[in-house]
């Protein structure tokens, strides 16, 4: 897979902006964007927390990472992964092997702000603890993965999805 044909993974925690952040870019690349947790919803007929209280997350993970691995293999898509994705050691070696890795920084407070004004909806590791402790844990668990495999991290702070999609597009044109 040349540079040009590498997928583009979008990561970082819950409500960084990945989900909105791949349409963007797919529309101003014109490459087809996926979201893993939305497919994963459709796929299974369940939302998020209600695969958590059925399956478990541990099985959760294990359906997103086969999920991932598998669809990787086809043609170029930008990916909005799950804020999770990077727990498994086979995603993360594969993030780096298939793709380009954009990190979305967005400080606690504001994926705060933004999981209360959404009531923390599918969201079953924030609706447990509802708290900024909680959110600082999962970024104390995940932070060394998310920097190990960002090719580009991007703070996301007072920045429009346009903003940060010029930012995405001017490192992969480099």
């Amino acid at each position: 897979m040349e540079n040009t044909q590498k997928h583009i993974f979008i990561i970082g925690m819950m409500c960084s902006g990945k989900s909105s952040l791949a349409p963007v870019l797919s529309k101003k690349l014109d490459i087809p964007f996926i979201d893993l947790d939305m497919d994963l919803v459709s796929i299974l007929g369940l939302d998020i927390q209600e695969i958590f209280n059925t399956l478990s997350e541990k099985k959760f993970r294990l359906l997103e990472s086969t999920y991932f691995l598998e669809h990787i293999k086809g043609s170029q898509h930008i990916y909005a992964t799950g804020g999770g994705l990077v727990l498994n050691k086979n995603n993360r070696a594969s993030l780096s092997k298939y793709g380009i890795t954009i990190l979305l920084d967005t400080p606690i407070e504001l994926i705060y702000k933004r999981l209360i004004k959404d009531q923390g909806k599918s969201r079953p590791l924030f609706i447990k603890s509802p708290n900024k402790e909680n959110l600082k844990k999962i970024w104390n668990e995940r932070k060394e993965y998310y920097a190990q495999c960002a090719n580009l991290v991007i703070k996301t702070e007072n920045k429009s999805l346009d903003i940060i999609a010029q930012e995405v597009i001017e490192y992969i044109n480099q």
